[in-house]
């Protein structure tokens, strides 16, 4: 689906927001409109909470902007205040047993029964990963270890793979994470990308829901060197 489809209108939120009305001065030019977000609020679809100044998202129930069912201003289904979702957002993955050659489940689940707590602490460590939603819908990957092919393959144990997402995107209410990367003449190629729905953001936590469930990430505050 390409950008231009996408039904989202975007712009600063202005002075006289309140918990019932987003006051938005659109990307394009002409005097700001004012949003009803009652019912987004009361559903909880108001993603952050919209400051003056903040670059917000809208998706409304009539793409017209028209009210709807006797309200006074366009309805909204959904607010994302954009400058709220950014940051880095980590949850924590743990290893599985490799599974080698003539090992099925049964017998790599009682190696793991009689594994010593010792070596099994030692092994089974837990690894952060996550992701980092910077402006200019740039990403970063979060957890990412550069170990040899031939490390890997000796240890005992494997992490899931790590999504390595470089952009970010929303899209009619979605947010789309994507894999790229650069080929030899600069050009960013698309590897994959996840789409997912907004379920709740609170200042220290996000939940997006992706096709195989909700998945919960902690915020990740940055460590300030001291001078």
């Amino acid at each position: 689906m390409e950008q231009s489809e996408d039904k989202m209108v975007y712009g600063l939120a202005c002075d006289g927001c309140t918990d019932t009305i987003l006051v938005l001065l659109r990307d394009i030019k002409g005097d700001p409109d004012t949003f009803d977000i009652l019912d987004a609020s009361s559903n909880m679809m108001v993603i952050g909470h919209p400051r003056i100044g903040d670059q917000m998202a809208v998706m409304l129930a009539d793409s017209t902007c028209q009210p709807t069912d006797g309200a006074r201003y366009p309805v909204a289904t959904l607010v994302v205040d954009m400058d709220k979702i950014l940051g880095t957002w980590c949850y924590m993955v743990t290893p599985k047993l490799r599974l080698h050659a003539g090992m099925d489940k049964d017998r790599q689940q009682e190696f793991l029964k009689n594994m010593p707590d010792s070596v099994k602490r030692r092994l089974m460590q837990p690894r952060e990963y996550g992701f980092q939603l910077k402006a200019d819908y740039q990403a970063q990957p979060v957890g990412m270890v550069r170990r040899s092919n031939t490390t890997n393959e000796r240890s005992p144990v494997e992490y899931p793979v790590l999504k390595r997402y470089r952009e970010w995107r929303l899209l009619n209410g979605r947010i789309i994470l994507k894999e790229t990367r650069r080929d030899s003449t600069g050009q960013q190629l698309l590897l994959s990308s996840d789409t997912a729905e907004f379920v709740r953001l609170r200042r220290d936590s996000l939940v997006l829901r992706f096709n195989d469930g909700e998945h919960h990430y902690y915020r990740k505050e940055e460590v300030k060197s001291e001078r």
